[in-house]
């Protein structure tokens, strides 16, 4: 089943093409976010900006109601604060599809102690910025 959404049509039709350099310079910016770097987000994070993490069911509420840059750096910087030392690292090149709006990346997160996880998140690009992502991690880091 294919469905589509408003915000898809929309990255398709207009705006800023979403081509295989946008995507790699906009998950670059993704991940600079997460290790820290909470410097003009409104740059590559559309207003009505959204994340969906398939994190713990307990915390679950609370990431879904993320809204816009300013809510993903304030669940970013508190994430930050319970867990530091994290490095976040993209883990090759993004597959990006322009037509429909949509780059995917691997990526792997190294924890204070030194231990790895993988995980894989699905960007939504509206002229040129994330308008949404979806991210799931893993339990260990991809075999390579």
């Amino acid at each position: 089943m294919t469905t589509t959404s408003a915000s898809t049509t929309a990255s398709a039709t207009t705006g800023t093409p979403l081509t295989s350099a946008t995507g790699a310079a906009l998950f670059d910016r993704w991940t600079a976010l997460w290790n820290g770097d909470f410097s003009d987000p409104e740059a590559f994070l559309a207003p009505d900006f959204r994340v969906r993490l398939a994190n713990d069911p307990e915390r679950g509420a609370e990431t879904d109601e993320v809204y816009g840059p300013a809510g993903i750096v304030g669940l970013v910087s508190a994430f930050r604060e319970e867990k530091p030392g994290l490095r976040f690292v993209v883990d090759g090149p993004p597959v990006v599809d322009g037509d429909l709006g949509r780059a995917a990346c691997c990526w792997y997160v190294i924890l204070a102690d030194g231990s790895q996880k993988s995980g894989i998140d699905l960007l939504e690009v509206v002229d040129g910025r994330v308008s949404a992502v979806w991210s799931v991690t893993g339990v260990r880091r991809f075999a390579r």
